[in-house]
């Protein structure tokens, strides 16, 4: 068999009408899969020759050069690169139906044509390999395309009875058929639905070439001749097609909130403790200087109220202690509130000789015991 190869550059000029900085969503990238319906308008010239022989003169008979338009559908498989709003592909495609062209031997004839003779021509299936090059805006996809296609082609001959020499010659019916092979370019717009799912229309030329083959010989009556034919296809085809894409990309999941910032914990708050001499109330240098880092401390915060608690050892009677006690934190607020501490910023009691900083038996002198603690929450 041979094939017959037209070299074709099939150059597609996209419009640039849309600003530089425009960028289009990645939906055409990936492998896709789909069907196709449509038109086709083709023409199938060619002839039929039978070689000269001792009873007859060899003759030719021209056909087909006429445009026949057929219904076709069948589906196409692909795969894009995207980068921005630039689309690379490639694609193959098969369809089933085409063109059939029957040629009839009119009166009188020609030599080795009778009249009522019949040569058809016809194409049921095509395809192609090409490539895609487009531009997309948002769902749009404007591509031009181009490659190489192919088609089966068949020739029957249909010899109507006849008489040479005066001798009767029968009818005799022959075919054979082959591939064509030839350039195809063209263009198309694409509509994508959804991330997935794609609609478009493409238009196609294609010149799949001619090709010679053999149709065996007449009958011996007829003088044996040798019979060949020669056949053509180009044809014009316009398409629907639905694609489904495998590779658009999902949606970003929306973004995670931010975690809230773990509540810090609280402070713990401060104490400060003012020792005292044994069955005094009076503060001493030594506790006048915890005194002062007390209301440093105080004035360096947000005001907030203190705790001023007096407190006595175990060497005396409870209800003494308990007076002491309240002597000793109203002397330390006192302190508090010529360093600059409100006195309505202070709650001041006293506990006597409870709750011991070092428990101890009753009547026990421990220094320890006998303070004012003073507590900024």
């Amino acid at each position: 068999m041979r094939y017959s190869f037209n070299v074709t550059a099939a150059a597609v000029l996209l419009a640039s009408v849309v600003p530089a900085s425009a960028q289009t969503p990645v939906i055409w990238g990936g492998p896709y899969v789909g069907l196709s319906i449509g038109e086709e308008w083709g023409h199938l010239p060619g002839s039929v020759s039978v070689a000269p022989s001792a009873l007859a003169p060899g003759s030719t008979l021209g056909f087909g050069h006429g445009t026949n338009g057929s219904i076709t559908g069948g589906g196409q498989a692909g795969y894009n690169w995207q980068f921005n709003n630039f689309v690379l592909g490639v694609e193959g495609d098969i369809k089933g139906g085409g063109p059939s062209n029957t040629t009839t031997v009119l009166p009188p004839g020609l030599p080795n044509f009778a009249p009522g003779g019949s040569f058809t021509a016809s194409s049921s299936v095509n395809g192609s390999i090409r490539g895609r090059v487009g531009y997309a805006l948002d769902r749009w996809l404007l591509y031009g395309t181009g490659g190489v296609a192919f088609a089966n082609v068949n020739l029957q001959a249909n010899f109507a009875p006849t008489t040479v020499g005066g001798a009767s010659v029968p009818g005799v019916a022959s075919s054979n058929s082959t591939t064509l092979v030839g350039p195809t370019f063209g263009g198309g717009l694409e509509y994508a639905i959804n991330p997935n799912i794609s609609v478009g229309a493409e238009y196609r030329h294609t010149d799949y070439g001619h090709e010679t083959m053999s149709l065996g010989s007449l009958p011996s009556a007829a003088g044996g001749a040798a019979v060949s034919g020669r056949v053509g296809f180009h044809d014009d085809s316009v398409v629907m097609k639905v694609n489904y894409r495998f590779g658009a990309p999902p949606p970003p999941p929306p973004p995670m909130p931010a975690a809230e910032p773990a509540p810090p914990p609280p402070a713990a708050p401060r104490v400060f403790i003012v020792f005292f001499d044994w069955d005094k109330d009076a503060v001493t240098q030594q506790g006048m200087q915890v005194v002062q880092q007390a209301a440093d401390a105080y004035k360096s915060g947000a005001p907030v109220q203190i705790q001023v608690t007096g407190y006595t050892d175990r060497s005396g009677s409870p209800g003494y202690n308990q007076r002491l006690s309240e002597r000793r934190a109203h002397n330390v607020a006192q302190a508090l509130a010529r360093l600059g501490v409100p006195q309505n910023q202070m709650a001041v009691s006293g506990r006597g000789e409870n709750d011991n900083r070092v428990p101890t038996a009753n009547g026990v002198r421990e220094p320890q015991n006998r303070r004012v603690e003073i507590t900024a929450p």
